[in-house]
This record gives structure tokens, sequence and C-alpha cells, in this order.
């Protein structure tokens, strides 16, 4: 996942590798990306052609190192946000990724990717409810799951009004490349 965040930060344009950790970080909600990752991984795709490195001239004079994802390494990033295994349907994280990056899909992939989450909350709802009929009523236990079944529920509210809009055409955007910006320097 940390791959597929890191080349789709590149998609609004060239960056600093500062600027990607910072990028990578909100994308998953937390922190900065650390630099034992970001760099590895940017070395790897450069290696794979997935991304262009060049020198620029910093504000204080020192040269710095510029990332832009190439035809290639786009082509690479889209096919594996189509690619939606059922183990990715159960985790939160690759679905909201792809949901994310929905503009870039075909729809029929978004709904394929819809559907499998669906089924996979589906499933877990039912799993929730067996839990809680052999949990102790008015214990801790039955208010955790309560609490679990209610987040699942409003997903599933979410993803089918993601459906209705897709089928109405309101989410069937053409599948366009991203506008790119340029890249902004670090100041410290």
């Amino acid at each position: 996942m940390n791959a597929l965040t890191l080349l789709a930060a590149l998609l609004r344009g060239p960056a600093y590798g500062y600027a990607l950790k910072k990028t990578a970080g909100l994308i998953f909600g937390s922190k900065a990306m650390h630099s034992n990752v970001v760099y590895p991984l940017l070395k790897k795709f450069m290696k794979n052609g997935w991304v262009e490195q060049r020198s620029a001239q910093g504000h204080r004079g020192q040269t710095r190192k510029q990332y832009r994802i190439t035809a290639t390494g786009r082509n690479y990033l889209f096919e594996q946000l189509e690619s939606f295994s059922q183990q990715d349907a159960g985790d939160d994280g690759a679905f909201l990724f792809r949901v994310a990056l929905f503009d870039v899909l075909p729809k029929q992939r978004r709904l394929a990717i819809l559907a499998a989450r669906k089924s996979f909350l589906t499933s877990r709802s039912q799993q929730l409810a067996e839990l809680r009929a052999v949990t102790q009523p008015k214990s801790f236990g039955a208010v955790a799951f309560d609490r679990v079944q209610s987040v699942v529920q409003d997903e599933r509210r979410w993803v089918q009004q993601l459906e209705r809009d897709l089928e109405t055409k309101k989410g069937d955007l053409k599948c366009t490349q991203l506008r790119t910006h340029q890249a902004t320097p670090h100041r410290s």
C-alpha cells in the first residue's frame, strides 16, 4: 500500500522527497511517511521506470532531487488500482484509497469495487450479530459490538449511495488525467 500511495502522490505533479513524505502521510491520516520507506521505494520506482528524478536548485544553493511519475508508472498505478481482491475488500485503507482515486477508474471497475466491499460488510455485519447474540446483555462487550455494528451499517449506507450515484450518472465522471501542479520547494 505504501508504494501505491507514494505513486498516487506523484499524480499531482513533480515533487521533492520531503513533500512526498508529507503527502503520503496525509493520505494515511498520520505523520509523514518515514524516509526509510520513501527513498527505497523511489529508488525501486526509478529502477522500474515508473518515476524519473531530476536535480533542481534549492533556495539556499543546494541541489535537491525532484521526482515525477512517468507514463509507465501511471499505467502501473492504474493497473494496481483496478486490481481489488477479496482481501482488499476487507481492508479499510485499500478500499478508501481506491474510492479516493475513483476518478481514474472506469465505471464498471468502480461498481465491482463497491460490490466487493458491500459483500464484505454484509458478512461482517452477520458475524457481529452472531457475536452480539452470545454477549451478556447490558455489558461493555455488548456496547462495543453495537458501536462496531453501527459503523458497519453506516458504511453500508454510504457504499449504497455511491452505487446509486454511479448508476444515475452523478458519479460517472469521465476518467481523465489528474491536473498537475508545479512542485513547491520545502522551506525550513
